[in-house]
């Protein structure tokens, strides 16, 4: 009898040992698969999907509407009217990897005249790592990232201001001025070194309108741009397309070559933004300038059109 109840302790004794290592190793596994890092030693923290931070221009200029893309993943989004943003991984069923995409890749930060410029972030399995590469614990940028431009913008529509019937030809004129450096500026559809198109922004809405001095020509001159004036200019008339009473912006056709930007950055923002058309209005540019007017009908006393001063 006490023979049988040893061995039943002995056995009892053997199937708890069995157990307590089977639980040890998946306790170890358990552990090593929670604090493996490919980004260094240290544990992460698993579930977080989003990263945010700010963005400033150097100028003063307001932060609103920078473009911020994430590659591989090609993720974007603007900032704010304080300059912020927030990006949002998309769920891990959704990335090209099932398990997520794990790595270093760069978080870029794009207005089409200034400098492109860019954080790096850490991914492990379609998740942030906070506090890697320049992402602090919270998944904030650790320092507001400030833009230089390096092109300055300025346009002016003469006259200002006209009568709807206004009959007369509208100058624009574009002042470029580079900043930094020498800037290489793409003019389509130009002539003779003239500016090709201009397009005119509806304040309020988002009605646009396009003025095209040479519809069939698809040429593409360069300019060097230095730290002197350099204006170009065309000019257009209500005859051609009508335009409503308001407010309009004159925004110049122009494209930017001075430093290269990732292809599929570009592809986000747009299929079509850099041809002639309203979604060319998407790529983000800081200009000045280019107000005009238009009131409402208006005659003289020999029923010519008069210009709205």
């Amino acid at each position: 009898m006490i023979e049988n109840i040893l061995e039943v302790n002995v056995e009892m004794r053997r199937w708890k040992g069995i157990l307590l290592a089977v639980t040890a190793g998946i306790v170890l596994v358990s552990v090593f698969r929670c604090t493996w890092n490919p980004f260094g030693e240290e544990d992460i923290t698993a579930g977080y999907r989003q990263v945010s931070g700010e963005v400033r221009l150097h100028d003063g200029s307001s932060p609103e509407g920078v473009y911020v893309w994430l590659e591989v993943f090609k993720l974007g989004t603007k900032t704010d009217e304080t300059g912020h943003f927030t990006l949002t991984l998309p769920p891990k069923s959704s990335q090209t990897s099932t398990s997520g995409l794990s790595g270093f890749f760069n978080l870029y930060f794009y207005i089409a005249n200034y400098l492109l410029d860019s954080s790096q972030v850490g991914i492990v399995e379609g998740e942030f790592v906070y506090d890697k590469a320049d992402i602090n614990k919270e998944g904030k940028l650790y320092a507001p990232k400030m833009m230089r431009r390096f092109l300055r913008i300025e346009t002016l529509a003469e006259p200002t201001s006209v009568f709807a019937n206004y009959t007369g030809n509208i100058e624009v004129k574009v002042t470029l001025t580079a900043t930094i450096d020498s800037v290489t500026v793409v003019v389509p559809k130009s002539i003779g070194g003239m500016l090709g198109a201009v397009l005119l922004k509806r304040s309020g809405s988002e009605n646009v309108y396009i003025f095209n001095s040479a519809p069939l020509i698809e040429s593409r001159e360069k300019f060097l741009v230095g730290k002197t004036l350099r204006t170009i200019g065309m000019s257009f008339n209500l005859l051609q397309t009508p335009l409503g009473v308001g407010t309009y912006e004159v925004i110049p056709y122009l494209l930017m070559a001075h430093e290269p930007i990732p292809e599929d950055l570009l592809k986000s923002i747009g299929p079509n933004v850099e041809k002639l058309g309203p979604d060319y209005l998407n790529i983000p540019f800081r200009r000045e300038g280019g107000q005009f007017e238009v009131k409402g009908l208006s005659k003289n006393f020999n029923g010519s059109s008069l210009i709205g001063r």
